[in-house]
């Protein structure tokens, strides 16, 4: 380590500090309470009223739904540079700068993905990557913030709520406060949302106790129905559009 990366280290404040800021500065309508849970931001009704109502509900009753005040909530905190947020099954997660490695990764499949979506023949061709565009599935009770993304270049003119429905190919990759978030509630998410492709690079897989990518695929009444797992240092294939084989060699354990 650096001596400029042990003053950022230092002087870089606790994911509990962090938290507990956020949760003293919520802006919560009547009727709403918020709680740290597993370092987790819960937000629940004092009423009696239902956490599942739905947003027309509320508006019959001229309430605010869990979801829209969760929104809320989640649109007006104040992180330090480099953290973000994500709402998983109704509960805001705020998560901590990444790591040198989890970034490699990441840039390697970045460019990887640049590299095919210029590609001439490819079945992606015209298509964007994008890094850390919210992706809102109102029905799971989410907002995720994917590692990368590709769009087709239509997007553009979607709202926040629509682009999900355009994804291509969602990427995920783990972090040691992340990894039972990537693997299962945004698991269940990206497929009920119905993305078709979803790459997820398990530097801790908890089956095999190495480091492997999964690419789950054909998504069906709110899960994957198929999947391929590879560890590093192999190389994966994506079928169509990309039609083409991502080699994992280069990736750190």
């Amino acid at each position: 380590m650096t001596i400029a990366e042990a003053e950022t280290a230092e002087n870089m404040p606790s994911y509990w500090e962090v938290v507990l800021r956020a949760w003293e500065e919520l802006d919560l309508p009547e009727g709403r309470r918020a709680e740290i849970i597993e370092g987790d931001i819960t937000i629940t009704l004092l009423s009696g009223l239902a956490e599942s109502m739905s947003s027309a509900e509320a508006k019959e009753l001229g309430v605010p739904s869990h979801w829209e005040v969760v929104l809320r909530a989640w649109e007006g905190l104040d992180l330090p540079e480099g953290w973000r947020a994500e709402i998983i099954e109704g509960d805001i997660k705020i998560m901590t700068p990444p790591s040198f490695e989890h970034a490699h990764i990441v840039t390697l499949i970045h460019k990887w993905l640049v590299l095919e979506c210029h590609r001439k023949g490819s079945g992606v061709d015209g298509a964007e990557v994008y890094q850390n565009i919210g992706v809102r599935i109102p029905l799971r009770s989410g907002l995720y913030i994917p590692d990368l993304m590709v769009l087709p270049e239509s997007v553009l003119s979607s709202g926040p709520e629509q682009m999900v429905n355009d994804a291509i190919l969602v990427v995920e990759v783990t972090s040691k406060n992340t990894a039972k978030k990537d693997r299962k509630p945004k698991l269940w998410g990206y497929a009920h949302a119905e993305i078709p492709l979803y790459l997820l690079v398990d530097r801790w897989d908890p089956d095999s106790g190495r480091s492997e990518a999964t690419l789950f695929s054909d998504p069906e009444n709110g899960r994957y129905t198929s999947s391929v797992k590879v560890p590093f240092g192999k190389e994966i294939h994506l079928p169509t559009p990309f039609d083409s084989t991502l080699d994992t060699g280069e990736f750190p354990s």
